[in-house]
C-alpha cells in the first residue's frame, strides 16, 4: 500500500470516530432528556458508550502515529546528534510495531469468538454485539503496527521530514 493511500485510510478512519464522537453525543443527549423530561433512560446507553469508547480511540490511532502525534517527550532527544535520533526513533517504531502486533494478535482469537457465539453486552430490548468492537481492534491494531513499519521505513530510506509526520509530507 502506497504510503499516500495509507495516510487517506487513516484519515476516513479519523473521520469515521468523528461522527462517531457525534452519534454518541446524540445518545447522551437522549439519555438525559429521556431521565429528565420522562424517568425513562435511552435503553441500552451504558453498553454503547462503553463499547463506542474503545473503538473511537482505536480509530484515531494511526492518523495519530503518521501525524506524530504519538505521546512523547522531546527533552532528552533534542540534545542528540542526528544519528542518535534516528536510533532512538527506530527503537521508539520497533516498540510501537510490536505493542500494536501483539494487540491485534490477542485479540484476533476474541473476536472470533465473539462472531462464533454471538457474543452480546446487554439484557433487555437492547443487546450490543460485541465482535464488530473486537474485530475493529484487530484491524486497527495491525492497521497501527503497519503505520509504524512504514515509519520506520520511510525514515531509513530518508523520507520522513524533520518533524516526524508523513501527514503534510
Amino acid at each position: 500500500m502506497k504510503t499516500s493511500l495509507a495516510i487517506s485510510v487513516a484519515r476516513y478512519m479519523h473521520i469515521l470516530s468523528s461522527f462517531w464522537v457525534f452519534i454518541l453525543a446524540v445518545v447522551i443527549l437522549l439519555d438525559v432528556f429521556g431521565r429528565i423530561l420522562f424517568l425513562q433512560p435511552l435503553p441500552g446507553t451504558k453498553e454503547i458508550l462503553q463499547n463506542s469508547v474503545i473503538a473511537i480511540t482505536f480509530l484515531q490511532v494511526p492518523l495519530a502515529i503518521y501525524s506524530g502525534s504519538m505521546l512523547r517527550t522531546t527533552l532528552v532527544s533534542d540534545w542528540m546528534p542526528p544519528m542518535i535520533k534516528k536510533i532512538l526513533r527506530t527503537i521508539a517504531y520497533v516498540l510501537g510495531f510490536a505493542l500494536f502486533a501483539a494487540i491485534g494478535y490477542a485479540s484476533y482469537p476474541e473476536a472470533v469468538d465473539a462472531y462464533r457465539i454471538s457474543e452480546y453486552e446487554g439484557e433487555g430490548s437492547l443487546r450490543i454485539y460485541t465482535w464488530p468492537i473486537k474485530s475493529l481492534i484487530v484491524i486497527t491494531g495491525v492497521y497501527a503496527a503497519f503505520a509504524y513499519l512504514t515509519l520506520l521505513i520511510s525514515d531509513w530510506r530518508g523520507d520522513l521530514p524533520e518533524h516526524e509526520s508523513l501527514v503534510n509530507h
